[in-house]
């Protein structure tokens, strides 16, 4: 959640001053055991707060519950990190000190809609969810930033693709910001998961299943888990437990190691888990999308169940149609100065945006597929052809230059001009394809695409170009009379 929105901000952020490299190992363990000192304390207030004496049960107590149907929770989910950021640069490596907060309250139904397809594979049903308030704020070596949801964007619904959650509005579609926001609170759907459903005496273990971990802790796939779980002990409605232990998996598109500590509390009455506190410490190289970070992040979920939401009851509901377009499960973005606007695939990365340009890369089942490029035109170097057009771009490319493969001219929905280039060549003796589009906006200002991938992941990318450049509306209105020089 907040590690995601983050990274994808520090790269412009450390740019802008020179930073040395700090080192912050014993601090963060420092956080980890006061965070771990906190835990015992948030567990005390919770026997004293329950009536009676431990509880005795022969046979064992059955851990094992789930949300009743039609009943709503309300989960209030903080967060909070400390660390090191890492960005490789011309003289090696950038760090960067960070520090997150995070806090969102949410309401949560169990969902019976229609499924999704992501990527060819059927995602089932899970959750609809009303959020209240979802803030971030957080700190990159002094520069403070800040996300929030819209107003118009707090109906979600929650669905799991394998590991991975799968979160969309009825409202419309998310920015990148705003999935990355709320995108790790999908696994208080799974929370009960963690439960072994059978019995079990006080100081047994069992292993934790991965697919509620991997959401907790915001992880694409995990290659190995042992993280084991222990009952403590049961105080009037309260079953403690504690849990510790090492995953492997993969986020960001790199491998990633995490260590996590934490504790739940299961309420027998209700056959819930209520509340769950949990730290880990996650060490991550640089990746295609994302710095590398060395951090310590600590998670508190508490569960309120049959509360009341307004906003999930039937009656409201009816007011926006839960059901699925293709569009909600795409990401918006729209550049600083209004001059363009982009509904895009999930799988592309926003990691640069400013006036002038974008850069977004294509990340497929963990690997990079293609990087795009969109930069406004120096409309002195307008190309009057499509032939003239193909000789600025053998200009550019140099010695990289192979041949040309494709080039078209097509029109806008506008009626305006659009050349698209597909071209052969080489870096580092690499075969690479590059695709170029010139895009003329009705108000005469243009803007420039340029695709880069591997020549043999072109089969793979298909088409992906065309519909990005679908995806794309000129906002000339925002613009008139601008013209970059």
């Amino acid at each position: 959640m907040a590690n995601r929105w983050i990274l994808r901000r520090v790269i412009a952020l450390m740019a802008l001053k020179k930073l040395a490299f700090l080192r912050r190992q014993n601090l963060l363990w420092a956080f980890l055991l006061t965070f771990s000192f906190a835990l015992l304390l948030l567990e005390k207030v919770g026997a004293e707060s329950s009536k009676g004496t431990s509880l005795s049960h022969p046979g064992g107590l059955l851990l094992s519950g789930g949300r009743q149907a039609d009943s709503v929770d309300r989960i209030e989910w903080n967060f909070e990190a400390e660390g090191q950021l890492r960005v490789p640069d011309s003289k090696g490596l950038a760090t960067a000190k960070t520090h997150a907060q995070a806090k969102l309250i949410f309401f949560e139904k169990d969902f019976h809609g229609p499924s999704v397809e992501v990527g060819r594979e059927a995602v089932g049903p899970a959750a609809l969810r009303w959020y209240e308030s979802a803030e971030m704020t957080a700190t990159i070596d002094g520069a403070k930033i800040s996300a929030g949801l819209r107003p118009d964007r707090r109906l979600m619904v929650v669905q799991f693709q394998n590991l991975e959650s799968v979160l969309w509005s009825p409202q419309g579609p998310l920015t990148r910001a705003e999935l990355d926001l709320i995108r790790q609170t999908a696994g208080a759907f799974l929370l009960d998961s963690l439960l072994p459903n059978r019995p079990v005496l006080p100081g047994e273990k069992w292993p934790l299943p991965e697919v509620p971990l991997a959401a907790l802790l915001g992880l694409e796939n995990v290659q190995n888990a042992t993280v084991e779980a222990n009952l403590l002990e049961t105080v009037g409605d309260i079953a403690r437990v504690e849990f510790a232990g090492k995953l492997h998996g993969a986020a960001e598109a790199v491998s990633t190691e995490m260590r996590v500590k934490g504790r739940f509390q299961f309420s027998v009455s209700k056959g819930r888990i209520v509340w769950l506190g949990l730290a880990y410490h996650e060490t991550r190289p640089a990746g295609p999308i994302a710095p590398g970070v060395d951090l310590v992040a600590k998670i508190a979920i508490t569960v309120r169940p049959d509360a009341e939401c307004p906003q999930l009851q039937p009656q409201e509901l009816t007011q926006i149609p839960i059901t699925v377009r293709p569009e909600l499960l795409f990401l918006e973005e729209e550049c600083p100065d209004g001059f363009w606007r982009l509904t895009y695939d999930r799988r592309w990365h926003i990691t640069a945006l400013s006036e002038r340009m974008a850069v977004l890369r294509m990340i497929d089942r963990g690997t990079l597929l293609a990087q795009c490029k969109i930069s406004q035109a120096n409309l002195r170097n307008r190309p009057q052809t499509l032939a003239q057009f193909q000789a600025d771009i053998r200009d550019a490319l140099g010695k990289q230059f192979g041949q040309f493969l494709t080039a078209s001219e097509l029109r806008s929905t506008a009626g305006t001009p659009i050349y698209r280039v597909e071209v052969r060549g080489s870096v580092a003796s690499v075969p690479v394809v590059w695709i170029y589009y010139w895009v003329t906006a009705p108000s005469g200002e243009a803007l420039v695409l340029s695709f880069t991938l591997e020549e043999e992941l072109r089969d793979r990318f298909v088409d992906a170009d065309k519909q990005l450049l679908d995806g794309l509306v000129l906002r000339a209105d925002r613009v008139a009379g601008r013209n970059p020089k």
